[in-house]
């Protein structure tokens, strides 16, 4: 009998929250516009409006998803070389078949499935000299994001103007209520979020420091993603039924919806665009 693989935490149920053929999984930027996927392909422009993406850039995207980030990189920011690491192995392979569909065969081959927590593991391509690497929306997941910003280092600081770019959460003050605190725990716990990952602002300027950047810039973007996804949400129930007819999947959104809407409100949590580069 084949042996049936164990479920992932991380694989393609946002499928349903997306419209049109996209995979999105982030928490979107919600400036202007009410669809999911704009608002997420929004928050992939901030962050590389952030590390100023261009043809110059040989990229290391880490916690690429589906592939959708992948995509626009290549089609609109015309990058010299890109590849990426992504831990779910469900979602490597989609994006993988993504983007051989368009054409992007080389880049199909330079993505690849792991630990995005241990970059020094991982044989990038011999020619990839790689000068810019981005996390968006996936850092706070990591198991350590001090080792990855360490490692981050390793592989950019040799590399004139090498940088590194991420939207991230961290704590929005540092002493919490024990209530607050209690709350944030039991959530980060069911979202698989390492406790020791949020940090305030501060410290996390701090880590990056110790790692070897000098940091370039930082914005609090959390008006624009934590209420109005919870909003959107909230919104779209009609037109959204196929996620409510499977309970677990709604449950899990609308969880994450009102949790994030509490910790911006209540003030325990903050989003931010951050970029940082090789002294």
């Amino acid at each position: 009998m084949k042996k049936i693989p164990p479920a992932e935490f991380y694989d393609l149920s946002e499928r349903i929250l997306n419209s049109g053929d996209a995979y999105w999984g982030n928490l979107g930027y919600w400036q202007q516009g009410s669809d999911y996927s704009c608002a997420c392909e929004s928050l992939a422009r901030v962050l590389a409006s952030a590390v100023e993406l261009n043809a110059d850039s040989r990229v290391l995207d880490v916690g690429f998803g589906c592939g959708d980030q992948l995509l626009l990189w290549l089609q609109d920011y015309h990058l010299q070389f890109l590849c990426g690491i992504n831990y779910s192995i469900s979602q490597t392979e989609l994006a993988q078949q993504r983007l051989r569909q368009s054409g992007n065969l080389t880049v199909a081959g330079n993505i690849h499935q792991g630990d995005i927590s241990d970059l020094s593991n991982h044989a990038l391509p011999k020619d990839a000299s790689i000068n810019t690497i981005l996390a968006l929306d996936c850092a706070y997941h990591f198991s350590s994001r001090q080792k990855f910003f360490r490692d981050s280092y390793h592989l950019l600081q040799e590399k004139l103007n090498g940088r590194i770019g991420l939207t991230d959460i961290v704590l929005a003050r540092n002493h919490l209520s024990r209530g607050k605190r209690l709350l944030l725990n039991v959530m980060l716990r069911l979202s698989r979020i390492p406790q020791h990952n949020i940090v305030s602002l501060e410290e996390y300027k701090n880590q990056l420091q110790q790692a070897g950047f000098s940091l370039c810039d930082s914005q609090d973007i959390s008006e624009y993603v934590f209420e109005p996804f919870g909003n959107w949400l909230s919104s779209s129930q009609e037109r959204l039924k196929r996620i409510r007819r499977n309970r677990s999947a709604w449950l899990k959104y609308k969880l994450t919806a009102t949790f994030l809407t509490w910790a911006y409100r209540a003030k325990v949590l903050r989003y931010i665009v951050i970029t940082a580069k090789v002294h």
